[in-house]
């Protein structure tokens, strides 16, 4: 039970009253109690909206006389409508989006074209030479000997039969985009394509169709180099556009595209880390790189998951005091156990599950990675009502709660309200009388 003994008075003057001849040396500590109580009560009120529990218990002290001595000085503020949002911060860590880990390819002759004696020219049951054949039961590319789209002959080996020697590396920190070079194998460039799906084998006019043509095409065609259909399907218009590349990259121009001739990754990239070092063989471990764009990841408690959804708005507070919009991309459905106190078994309750969030705006974040930031998820809205600073509420006798309405004139009364959201220092009210723009009272500061 909140309760107040006596009522206090207010005055709203603007010229204060002249003080005593003598002075009640009495009255200075009742005015500073009753101060101090509005803020322990607006104190209290903020520790009950964020889940607590309080209790006040206001009493006067006096002797309910109306004396000057009995009175506190407000400030008169409006009544406002305003949007209402409780948010609830979450440690984070700024970096970069996706993680990969690139490979040199140097594979040997073409997976399709055995070697020579093995396969095309060795004799069959019956003594004679016939085509080797494909998993599929069809002669495999390259054994027909004449040339168009069902079954050419493969091109001598290409610019890449085998392993090389690396001669050139991306330092940390490079971005490298569609068309850049890589690695450098045997002082030509291996350049960077865009796709889902690695290179597996040498492709040429013949080759059977397969979703690893089209990716070579969109990529010819977004570096310039047109004149062909995108599809599945290699041809003698596909192969030119292969050699106007291969001209423009140093190698030898053969219209035959090797597995190790590209290096492929879903969008361009940021060098994180490179693992191989010059002179060394072209095969294995190159580098690891990450997106070029900003991502801030959360581990968030499994009891706060409901505060994230995919779409939903976040504010991130950025190191020096920025702040950045975001939007959660992803949620994670799987849960990590956190970590255990010392000497304590694992608990449930300390649970979280990842939660990854673009920034609305990638430059807010500069050149930080692995910064540490806090993120700010929306946990309950209220939009258009009215508010008041929480330091206006007064605790009622009756029970309940009120606010001091300022009248033009400088009178007073005592407005009852019902209480409803609690953000960022202000609280919902609604009541009888209670409309925008009204004048309520809140201590001096």
């Amino acid at each position: 039970m909140v309760s107040i003994d006596t009522p206090p008075q207010y005055e709203y003057d603007e010229e204060p009253a002249p003080p005593p001849a003598e002075p009640d040396r009495t009255a200075y500590p009742r005015e500073r109690r009753r101060r101090r109580r509005r803020r322990a009560l607006a104190a209290a009120l903020v520790l009950a909206s964020a889940g607590g529990a309080a209790a006040v218990l206001l009493s006067d002290g006096g002797d309910g006389s109306g004396s000057s001595a009995n009175r506190t000085k407000l400030d008169a503020v409006p009544v406002t409508r305003a949007d209402l949002v409780d948010r609830q911060n979450v440690d984070g860590k700024l970096g970069y989006a996706g993680n990969y880990s690139v490979n040199a390819a140097a594979p040997g002759p073409d997976k399709e074209t055995p070697p020579a004696g093995d396969g095309a020219n060795k004799p069959q049951a019956g003594g004679t030479p016939g085509p080797s054949r494909s998993p599929g039961g069809g002669s495999a590319p390259g054994a027909a000997g004449s040339g168009g789209s069902q079954g050419g002959s493969p091109p001598d080996a290409g610019n890449n039969a085998g392993p090389g020697t690396i001669t050139w590396l991306p330092g940390v920190g490079d971005r490298l985009s569609r068309g850049d070079r890589v690695y450098g194998r045997d002082g030509t460039k291996v350049p960077l394509f865009y796709g889902e799906t690695p290179f597996w084998r040498a492709l040429y006019v013949g080759v059977e169709k397969g979703v690893d043509v089209r990716e070579l095409e969109q990529n010819l065609q977004a570096l310039g180099y047109g004149g062909f259909t995108v599809d599945e399907k290699f041809t003698d218009t596909t192969a030119a556009a292969v050699k106007k590349w291969q001209k423009d990259m140093g190698h030898r121009q053969t219209g035959r595209f090797d597995a190790g001739d590209a290096v492929v990754l879903p969008d361009s990239v940021r060098v994180g880390e490179v693992t191989a070092v010059l002179g060394s063989t072209s095969q294995g471990p190159l580098l690891k790189a990450s997106g070029t764009g900003r991502r801030v990841t959360v581990n968030l408690p499994v009891n706060k998951q409901t505060l994230a959804s995919t779409g939903a708005k976040v504010q991130v507070n950025l190191p020096g005091g920025k702040t950045a919009g975001g939007t959660v991309t992803r949620v994670g459905t799987v849960a990590k156990e956190g970590e255990p106190t010392q000497g304590q078994p694992p608990s449930g309750d300390k649970a979280t599950i990842p939660v990854d969030i673009a920034l609305d705006q990638p430059k807010d974040a500069g050149t930080l990675d692995g910064a540490p930031v806090t993120v700010g998820f929306t946990g309950k809205e209220k939009k258009g009502v009215l508010t008041v600073p929480v330091n206006a509420l007064l605790a009622l006798t009756e029970g309940g709660y009120g606010v001091e309405a300022i009248e033009a004139d400088g009178g007073t009364r005592l407005l009852k309200v019902k209480l409803g959201m609690f953000a960022n220092g202000r609280v919902e009210v609604t009541g009888d009388g209670v409309t925008e723009g009204l004048k309520v009272g809140v201590p001096k500061a």
